[in-house]
């Protein structure tokens, strides 16, 4: 048998938190991030990630919290986790473009809330409409 030893265990340590660094900024350099902003994103989806598995290993025991039931509403938590990007892509549009004051469009309040409504409301009439749950 082996043991692990306690002087050993920052390797393990160093080497995960590494390893989660190293991949939050291949994340930002392929979408253009900042790494203040592919943080919150990463541990948005991986929160996403983790509810969609309770709701999964839950479906069985409770039906109400399985994936067939709130799926609209883990889609719009998807839609949630990529506010911090589109604020930061914004903002870099903003800064390029100094004759204009606003926001873009799609990084208004208004979009980022009415899409997040629009997408639970739909989400749980196509449900209504073409499911028997």
């Amino acid at each position: 048998m082996s043991k692990v030893d306690r002087e050993d265990s920052w390797l393990l340590f160093v080497a995960v938190v590494a390893l989660a660094v190293f991949v939050v900024w291949k994340f930002a350099a392929y979408l253009g991030l900042d790494m203040a902003v592919a943080g919150p994103v990463l541990a948005r989806l991986a929160v996403l990630v983790v509810l969609t598995g309770l709701s999964w290993r839950l479906a069985s025991d409770i039906p109400p919290l399985g994936p067939k039931a709130v799926w609209p509403f883990l889609l719009a938590l998807l839609w949630l986790c990529w506010w911090p990007a589109l604020d930061f892509w914004a903002a870099k549009e903003l800064a390029s473009s100094s004759y204009e004051e606003t926001l873009p469009w799609w990084a208004a309040w208004y979009t980022k809330w009415g899409l997040l409504v629009g997408l639970v409301a739909l989400g749980y009439l196509v449900k209504k409409a073409f499911g028997r749950y």
